[in-house]
C-alpha cells in the first residue's frame, strides 16, 4: 500500500474541514434557533446513510471492489462527522481537541494493541 506522508494526509484532511465549513455557509445548514443536540438528531441519518453506502463498497465481491470508490465513501463519512462537530460549535471543537490529546497521550507502557478487534485498549492494573 503506498502510505502517504504526514503532510500530504494533513493537508488533504484540512482540506475537507474548509470544505465543510463553507459548505454549511453556503447552505445556511447553521440553524442557532436549534440546540445542539436538535441539530445532531436532524443529521443523524445522514451519518447512517453514509456509513451504510460505506458498508456496502466493502461488502462487494472482490472483483467489483474500487479502492477509489472505498476511500471516497469513506471520506463521506469523515466530511458528514466532521459537519456533526461543526454544528456542535465550540463543544464540537473543544471535543476534537480533547479526543485528540487522549489519544495522543496512549503510549504502549498504558495501552496495547488488542490484535483480535484491531483496537487500542487500556492495559489492567
Amino acid at each position: 500500500m503506498n502510505m502517504p506522508n504526514k503532510s500530504e494526509f494533513l493537508e488533504a484532511v484540512q482540506k475537507l474541514a474548509e470544505s465543510v465549513y463553507d459548505f454549511h455557509h453556503r447552505w445556511n445548514l447553521i440553524n442557532e434557533a436549534k440546540s445542539p443536540f436538535e441539530s445532531i438528531i436532524e443529521r443523524k441519518k445522514l451519518l447512517q446513510e453514509e456509513i451504510h453506502e460505506l458498508n456496502q463498497e466493502c461488502l462487494k465481491l472482490t472483483s467489483e471492489r474500487s479502492p477509489k470508490l472505498l476511500s471516497e465513501e469513506a471520506a463521506d463519512v469523515l466530511y458528514v462527522a466532521i459537519g456533526h462537530l461543526f454544528v456542535l460549535n465550540k463543544t464540537g471543537i473543544l471535543a476534537a481537541k480533547t479526543v485528540s490529546k487522549k489519544n495522543n497521550n496512549k503510549t504502549i507502557k498504558t495501552h496495547y494493541l488488542d490484535t483480535t478487534t484491531n483496537k487500542v485498549t487500556r492495559k489492567k492494573n
